[in-house]
């Protein structure tokens, strides 16, 4: 007669694969999770650094060029204005002559010329604003690997 209690650990026995199939598909899907949001939390750290270091370059660069993105609107604004109406007065004085265009021409002359040169600071601060940034990052960078390993450090000590 057999042990009835044989039967209890052939039946333990055979169902041991599919606990144990389940238990690491279970692991895995924590692990996965954790992942998830490990990288959603990377993510947003990235991207709230890459925000600080465009501002952070956009003022610095701003400042080092003296250009007021204002001041600078007003006058794109400005010089639109005195195109319109040299335009509208080409359009009337055709027929009179051009001699009396002269001056408003030379005034268009001057404003497009201060509106070039702050379009060429600006290009110019161009290779200032990488190098800023290129540092910023590898600070940054290298604050959170310190962080990481200032962490590492801790849980080996626990």
């Amino acid at each position: 007669m057999p042990d009835p209690e044989d039967n209890g650990y052939s039946a333990r026995l055979r169902k041991l694969p599919g606990q144990l199939l389940l238990a690491l598909l279970n692991g895995t899907a924590v692990l996965v999770i954790v992942a998830s949001v490990l990288a959603l939390i990377a993510t947003a750290r990235i991207t709230h650094l890459a925000n600080d270091v465009a501002a952070t370059m956009t003022d610095a660069v701003l400042s080092r060029t003296g250009v007021k993105p204002r001041r600078l609107l007003a006058k794109l604004d400005s010089v639109s204005a005195d195109v319109q109406a040299l335009r509208a007065t080409l359009q009337e004085k055709t027929a009179e002559g051009l001699a009396s265009l002269d001056p408003a021409v030379e005034r268009l002359n001057e404003r497009l010329a201060t509106v070039d040169t702050t379009i060429v600071q600006l290009r110019d601060a161009r290779s200032h604003l990488m190098d800023e940034a290129t540092a910023q990052l590898s600070l940054s960078l290298g604050e959170a690997l310190q962080n990481f390993g200032a962490c590492k450090a801790d849980a080996a000590k626990r």
